[in-house]
């Protein structure tokens, strides 16, 4: 397949300008969700520990029968699916079993009462979730409060946990319609930049090669040596078509009739027509 130098060029920078923006949309989406995840986890761990601080509260005032509105107040942030307690083998040994949100309900509450905290995102089909855990040990002096003065258990026994779950869906749909916008506005960019590029192209490179084509192709067909070209830049191209003015110049003087040929008037016959010359 025949083509142009500059349909070349056009495909070869196309090329090169859709790598890069695929290139950048797809680190841009990783990086945000990098960034997105590392800043929701961060304010998980700070949320559990908030939970615990104010449910520590309202034991100690008395007011557990408050923990719903705070469970409430606390599933009222942004991006909080659920936030809940679960209550270990100890605490319900001393006080009941407590509400039914606050017993094991899968896998993570269970590995979160034999103290392993989780921080995982969960995918399930299209949408994903946070689920961060913290598990509540007993303590003599757990940010100033004596865990053991009110449960009855040795120091480092689990006695529940904390448990939030946050909803990553809205939070990547953002992210995508960040990537989408910058994709458009690298598009329109790359889109500017490669007109202009063509139109430099053809301007410098395509038109003067154009125009030396066809001086080459009239000087073909002439009986002379064709017409020169006129020299507008000095770079590559420049003196190519000086080269082609030179090779002109040289085949016109070569073409050019010498004086002994015929037609040419001799030197004899000028002197016998000046009557001054002897």
């Amino acid at each position: 397949m025949r083509l142009s130098i500059a349909a070349k060029l056009n495909f070869f920078l196309l090329f090169i300008f859709s790598m890069v923006l695929v290139f950048s949309a797809c680190y841009q989406a990783v990086r945000e969700r990098d960034l997105i995840l590392s800043l929701i986890k961060d304010q998980s761990q700070e949320q559990t520990e908030a939970y615990f601080d104010s449910l520590n509260m309202l034991m100690l005032t008395g007011q557990m029968a408050a923990r719903d509105t705070l469970r409430e107040k606390f599933k009222r942030h942004s991006h909080v699916k659920d936030a809940r307690i679960v209550r270990g083998t100890a605490l319900t040994r001393q006080y009941g079993p407590g509400r039914a949100e606050e017993t094991v309900q899968d896998d993570f509450d269970r590995l979160a009462l034999e103290g392993k905290g989780s921080l995982e995102v969960i995918q399930e089909g299209a949408s994903s979730r946070l689920i961060a855990t913290l598990p509540l040990r007993a303590s003599k002096a757990y940010r100033g409060t004596d865990c053991t003065s009110c449960h009855q258990v040795e120091e480092g026994t689990v006695l529940g946990a904390v448990r939030f779950e946050y909803d990553l869906d809205a939070l990547f749909a953002q992210v995508e319609r960040s990537i989408l916008g910058s994709t458009l506005a690298l598009t329109a960019l790359f889109g500017a930049g490669l007109l202009l590029t063509l139109w430099v192209l053809r301007t410098w490179v395509v038109n003067p090669l154009g125009q030396l084509t066809r001086a080459m192709e009239e000087a073909t067909d002439a009986p002379l040596p064709g017409r020169r070209l006129e020299i507008e830049e000095e770079d590559e191209i420049g003196r190519v078509a000086a080269a082609y003015n030179q090779m002109l110049d040289s085949m016109e003087r070569r073409l050019a009739p010498r004086p002994s040929e015929p037609g040419a008037p001799s030197r004899t016959m000028s002197a016998a027509a000046d009557p001054k010359r002897g």
